[in-house]
């Protein structure tokens, strides 16, 4: 089928040839991509034109560039209407109990029954909330920045955030620590020349 087909393509018009024709579609080589074109432009997704390459075709256009065409769909019409389908709604109605002067005494068991609540229903078993257990801290390691050697200081030192002098066990230097709490307390350290 070497047919030139002209079409509407991206705001201008555009001449392809017409590859295999299914209904009312026409697929449409033009520069190398396929088109689908119906009533003179060609199929859109979003704003752009929608086109394929011999590998992205869909299986349909693929069996039809083949030769294989789908049966072709018969449109039975019927006149009347006894073919269409029937809408209904789903509308329940509230039910309006007579208002009796008699007392409560004097209804019937059957009448009672109407009143008597519905047993509970099972509950459903939902895990209980569980609050991880908070262990509480009670030293911070903090790295001396002259000779890394790692010391255990009591949290309660400088748990209020503000930073305090520290002695290394080993080298005897003063420096600084802070902690700093991210999910447990951490410290951070400075070192002074």
């Amino acid at each position: 089928m070497d047919e030139t087909i002209t079409f509407w393509l991206d705001n201008k018009i555009s001449s392809g040839f017409k590859v295999a024709e299914i209904g009312s579609q026409t697929l449409v080589s033009y520069r190398d991509k396929y088109y689908i074109v119906v009533a003179g432009a060609a199929l859109m997704r979003g704003v752009r034109p929608l086109h394929y390459s011999k590998t992205s075709m869909p299986l349909l256009w693929k069996k039809a560039l083949k030769g294989i065409l789908p049966p072709p769909a018969t449109i039975i019409e019927h006149p009347e209407d006894e073919f269409l389908p029937i809408t209904t709604s789903t509308k329940k109605e509230r039910t309006i109990m007579p208002k009796s002067t008699s007392s409560l005494s004097e209804l019937s068991e059957d009448h009672l029954q109407v009143f008597k609540p519905a047993p509970p229903a099972a509950k459903k078993s939902t895990p209980a909330d569980i609050k991880p257990v908070k262990i509480a801290q009670t030293v911070v390691v903090a790295t001396c920045p002259y000779c890394s050697h790692k010391q255990d200081l009591p949290v309660e030192k400088g748990k209020n955030g503000k930073p305090f002098f520290v002695t290394c066990i080993r080298c005897n230097t003063d420096y600084a620590v802070r902690y700093v709490q991210v999910t447990m307390y951490q410290a951070q350290v400075a070192a002074f020349k």
